[in-house]
């Protein structure tokens, strides 16, 4: 099985927002964790429990959603920040699994998704929340969603799950779209609307039509691909174990592979507002190009030393880090 890694973070106190509760100001802790360690099985009828720690336990994805951001993690934890990651509210949520995508399709349409087959969306932007999954499917660990739009969009998982649904969840139709059942780490999107899904054994399944076909972009890899992210220009940087980085200056039809000086695993990727390229991941290690993706340079912060699960960038230029102890703001050199 795969290892999902995550960092650790420190966060201010927080306001309330609707019912979300406040947190409290975290402490740095580093941790590896598995990816498909079990929570054990869990009712459809829990919910999320209120804690004071809820911004500084495990976040495995964040996303932006209007004028705010979204992460999500261990334990059914779901927190938001309406000022730039400065400060964050937990949402209370109708399960206590281990939460590892979360996708907005607008300010107030947003999913989420992790094991037990949990599938939860929320139409008021995150006040309140609903299962869309029958809560009986515990064997099954959903690893990423994504929204094209309020009605249609994906969930992807392990061995090779995946699900469309075209009405805002009501229905989740599964789909074959590969011959193996090899998990699916992670589905992204660029401008132009082709898709990307990102997996075991240099899998990368790219769809130039809203999903409806998919095909193989070939690597020269047999190892774990854990995202592709999009520049620009037909520009594509895809990451992986051990350091991995390939790019492709086509759009996806031929790949490269681009030296990286430390051998650790590579969860996430982000491009800032400079053109900047950041990969992270495990025991804070981070990659860093600044010719769109020609060359990688090494960066370890002396005061970060836990894993990255995933990036997102601010509207002041921060990148903010989620990972296992919540999420921290840090600034590229």
């Amino acid at each position: 099985m795969s290892l999902l890694s995550a960092a650790v973070a420190a966060v201010r106190e927080i306001h309330l927002i609707g019912t979300c509760r406040r947190t409290a100001r975290p402490i740095l802790a580093p941790i590896l964790v598995a990816a498909f360690a079990a929570a054990g099985p869990l009712s459809a009828t829990e919910s999320s429990e209120p804690s004071a720690l809820a911004a500084r336990s495990m976040l495995l994805d964040v996303t932006r959603a209007g004028e705010r951001l979204f992460a999500v993690g261990d334990r059914g934890h779901v927190v938001v920040s309406s000022d730039e990651g400065e400060t964050w509210a937990q949402c209370i949520t109708p399960t206590r699994a281990m939460l590892t995508g979360v996708s907005f399709a607008d300010a107030d349409h947003g999913w989420a998704v992790g094991h037990d087959g949990v599938i939860i969306a929320t139409q008021d932007a995150g006040k309140s929340w609903v299962r869309q999954d029958d809560g009986k499917d515990l064997d099954t660990v959903y690893l990423d969603v994504l929204f094209l739009s309020p009605t249609h969009g994906f969930v992807v998982g392990a061995y090779g799950k995946f699900l469309v649904t075209r009405d805002g969840g009501k229905t989740w139709t599964p789909r074959r779209i590969a011959e193996d059942d090899l998990h699916f780490n992670r589905i992204t999107n660029e401008a132009s609307g082709t898709l990307f899904i990102a997996g075991e054994a240099g899998t990368l399944l790219v769809s130039r039509d809203r999903g409806e076909t998919w095909q193989r972009s070939e690597l020269d890899y047999e190892g774990s691909l854990y995202g592709v992210r999009p520049l620009s220009g037909g520009v594509l940087v895809a990451y992986g174990l051990r350091g991995r980085i390939f790019v492709s200056t086509d759009d996806g039809a031929t790949w490269e592979p681009r030296e990286s000086e430390v051998k650790v695993l590579i969860m996430s990727g982000a491009r800032l507002r400079d053109g900047v390229v950041v990969l992270a991941g495990q025991g804070g290690n981070f990659f860093i190009s600044r010719d769109s993706g020609r060359t990688f340079r090494h960066w370890k912060p002396d005061d970060f030393g836990t894993s990255v699960a995933d990036l997102a960038v601010t509207k002041d230029g921060t990148l903010l880090t989620v990972g296992e102890a919540g999420a921290v703001k840090i600034k590229i050199p």
